[in-house]
């Protein structure tokens, strides 16, 4: 059972979880997405965005209620509720000008001073509705999983370490482009935000990895 799973299981006994791994083609690598989405099915008043960079269309944003966002998202992708613990983060995606929908989740837990990465899943469903012309701007940004990484990443760089749990191929190469660097456990893979000594990041990763999948 992993270090989130057994943080929720204990949270539910209270009151009556999962591998690092992106699903979907958020990333823009999976075989296929939908046919763009036509005029007619946009609401009349508000006509597509004309964007010019990724800004224009994708923000990461930490929430304080990851069910409101992503309840069912998560559940459709780990069958189990999402964290009810800090913190949270939601890209959300802007067609017109008053039209925002979340494409994805990731969660960071606190490990000393430092944050476990993990409950990362992009929502394959809306993006294949987004129009041909953002799909290809977010694909040329790397894709949902990439841009929500970068942008999480830089807001914890106050922490020394932001590690993640790997176990899919497809999922490392994405965190590869993000950030995150191998370690000699083959699941492991960190983020270092300060200059340590050899021995300091061996004893950290040693801990880490005592924790076992995250």
């Amino acid at each position: 059972m992993s270090l989130l799973q057994r943080l929720l299981a204990r949270r539910a006994t209270r009151s009556a979880e999962t591998p690092f791994a992106p699903a979907g083609d958020g990333d823009g690598t999976h075989a296929s997405v939908d046919a763009s989405v036509t005029s007619s099915q946009r609401r009349a008043d508000e006509p597509l965005i004309e964007a010019t960079t990724i800004g224009d269309i994708v923000r990461v944003e930490e929430v304080s209620d990851a069910e409101f966002y992503a309840g069912e998202l998560f559940r459709r992708r780990f069958r189990a509720d999402p964290p009810d613990f800090p913190r949270h983060f939601v890209p959300f995606y802007r067609q017109g000008r008053t039209t925002y929908r979340p494409v994805g989740y990731v969660h960071y837990t606190a490990f000393e001073d430092s944050w476990l990465c993990g409950g990362l899943v992009m929502d394959d469903r809306a993006y294949r509705r987004i129009p041909a012309p953002h799909r290809k701007l977010i694909k040329d940004a790397g894709g949902i999983a990439e841009i929500m990484l970068r942008a999480t990443f830089a807001r914890l760089a106050d922490a020394p370490a932001i590690w993640g749990y790997v176990g899919d191929k497809q999922a490392e190469e994405v965190d590869l482009r993000a950030g995150f660097r191998r370690t000699h456990h083959r699941h492991v893979m960190v983020v270092w935000n300060r200059e340590l000594s050899e021995e300091e990041k061996a004893a950290r990763l040693a801990r880490v990895i005592a924790l076992g999948p995250f």
